[in-house]
Order: C-alpha cells, then sequence, then structure tokens
C-alpha cells in the first residue's frame, strides 16, 4: 500500500487529530502500544525542563503515516526528545511497523547511546522486527487495570492528623511540586527561583484538555505538607483513566499513604462513571501494592534497546 508521511503540526491541528485517532482506536492502542489518550496529552502539556529547552518540541518529536487514501494510519513519538521512540498504529496497519522502524533508524537513531522502544506481549510480530532489526530485551514492566464497576477494596483509615485534599478545593500546587521533587529527584529543598521555574514548568499540565483537578489527589499532613499523591487522566470517550505520577515523600514511606490516595482516586473515578482505570509499575513493590488494591488483570510490556553503532 502506498504511504505518505510527514512531520507533526501545530499549526495543521495535529494535536487533535491524535487525540481522535487514540479514542478511536483505543483498544487497539492499549493491547498494541504502551500509549494511551493520557500519556499524549502528557506528552504536549507535560513541558518539562528539558523539553522546554529544545524549540518546537512537539513538531520535531512525532512523524504522522497516512494511507493512500489520506487518512492517518500510524504515528512516531518520542517522548522525551531523546532516544526512546514508541509506533502507533491502527488496527488493521501493522504492517507499517517495519517501514517506520526503517525510517526512525535513519532519522533519529543518532539521539543518544541506546535507541530504546516499549512492545506489549500482543506484539509478537514486532517484537520479531526488532529483533531482526538488532535490539534486545532490556527490562520489563506492568501495566494493572482496575474494573470500576466492581466492588471497591476495603479501605483502611489514614493516620490522625492526615487528610486527602484535592487541588479543586486546595490548590497548593507549591506544596505539590516540593512532594514531587522529593519523591521523584531526591530534592529535599528547593530555592525559591527553583521552586517558580519548576511550577512554570509543570503546572502548563493544567491547561490540558484532560486535567480534572478534583482527581489530582494528596495526603496532607497536620503542618499543611503534602506527603504523598496521585492524578487521574480521563478519557472520558472510552470511560477511561490513567492514574500517573503516584508518590510518597520518603520520610513518609511504607505508612499506607500511596494506598490510601489511590484508593480515593478510583473512588472518584468511580463516582463519575469511569468503568476502567490504569496504572503502570515498574518495581516489584508498586506492582505488588496496584494488584492488592484489587487490579482484575494485568498486561506485561518489555523495553528493547539497540546499542549506539
Amino acid at each position: 500500500m502506498r504511504t505518505t508521511h510527514r512531520s507533526y503540526s501545530e499549526v495543521s491541528g495535529d494535536f487533535n487529530r491524535l487525540c481522535r485517532f487514540i479514542v478511536a482506536q483505543n483498544d487497539h492502542v492499549r493491547s498494541h502500544s504502551t500509549w494511551s489518550l493520557g500519556r499524549f496529552v502528557d506528552w504536549k502539556y507535560g513541558m518539562y525542563e528539558d523539553k522546554r529547552s529544545i524549540a518546537g518540541f512537539c513538531d520535531k518529536n512525532a512523524q504522522l503515516w497516512f494511507d493512500a487514501f489520506g487518512e492517518l494510519a500510524a504515528f512516531a513519538i518520542s517522548e522525551n526528545g531523546d532516544s526512546g521512540f514508541a509506533i502507533v498504529m491502527a488496527e488493521g496497519y501493522r504492517f507499517l511497523f517495519e517501514e517506520i522502524l526503517h525510517w526512525l533508524l535513519e532519522n533519529w537513531a543518532n539521539r543518544g547511546p541506546r535507541f530504546s522502544t516499549e512492545i506489549t506481549e500482543c506484539q509478537t510480530r514486532e517484537i520479531a522486527i526488532l529483533e531482526r532489526a538488532g535490539f534486545r530485551l532490556g527490562s520489563t514492566f506492568y501495566t494493572q487495570r482496575f474494573d470500576l464497576t466492581m466492588e471497591p477494596a476495603p479501605r483502611l483509615p489514614l493516620e490522625q492528623g492526615f487528610v486527602i485534599v484535592d487541588m479543586f478545593t486546595h490548590p497548593d500546587y507549591r506544596q505539590q511540586r516540593l512532594l514531587r521533587a522529593e519523591a521523584f529527584s531526591g530534592k529535599s529543598s528547593l530555592t525559591e527561583e527553583e521552586l517558580q521555574g519548576q511550577l512554570e514548568f509543570y503546572n502548563y499540565i493544567h491547561d490540558g484538555p484532560i486535567y480534572h483537578p478534583e482527581c489530582d489527589l494528596c495526603v496532607m499532613a497536620e503542618d499543611g505538607r503534602l506527603v504523598a499523591g496521585c492524578e487521574a487522566l480521563i478519557n472520558a470517550r472510552n470511560t477511561e483513566a490513567d492514574i500517573e505520577r503516584v508518590c510518597t515523600h520518603s520520610s513518609f514511606r511504607k505508612r499506607g499513604f500511596a494506598r490510601a490516595v489511590i484508593q480515593e482516586c478510583l473512588d472518584r473515578l468511580r463516582d463519575m462513571g469511569v468503568r476502567s482505570a490504569y496504572i503502570t509499575g515498574y518495581s516489584p513493590e508498586a506492582i505488588a501494592l496496584y494488584g492488592s488494591l484489587g487490579a482484575v488483570d494485568e498486561q506485561k510490556s518489555f523495553v528493547y534497546e539497540m546499542a549506539a553503532s
């Protein structure tokens, strides 16, 4: 089949085009990639420091493939503008994977020391193509699904003095940024200048079309510190959500705070009519936690890497 491809273009409306594509192809995208609507919206609106330093980041980090009828059939994307990439195809167009991979090898392989991609366990054909091209298995991770039409798992009470707040009624993004900086990067303190800079970068996500402050949750201590949190990105048309940015301050771990805030998030999603929620875990501890919260099934995914020549 004859195909054409071109770079992503903000002015051509490609953000909405790709969002509609993912929504329409939701089940196939879920099973044959590690991407989702939430992850794609985060790609554009989660403009972290390294991404904001690249002028025209989005235009440079996605390539769209169209079939002979001019319909979007697939796209390639780099989440962070580095050597990591993903290939997302419409159902029926998996035959494009090898063509797209060869294009990426010619055009993006020099971006870093480890050219890598994520592949789900359903993608046996794609794995064979990657291995022929010199890619090898690097690591394994799991995405677990919660069926929100079922009864929730039992909830344990929070420790005395701690409450769960959301960013709609308690929009303390300064404390939330301090929590995430410590939990994800080990930064125990930030100068005012660093904090303002991070707020400018990270709070851009709140302008995104699927951000819901009611589902951006934190556990708050008596002194006002936020000690754990998570956030749900909702694909309303497919009645599902991805729970992201699960974190706990290092001084408050192993006290059930992550469990409590995830359960609150699941309950709120259930009340909103969301039917499924997904969380991805990379460590045995995270995978065990999510399973104990009532996840009904899981999808295994792999990172495949090719060393730079």
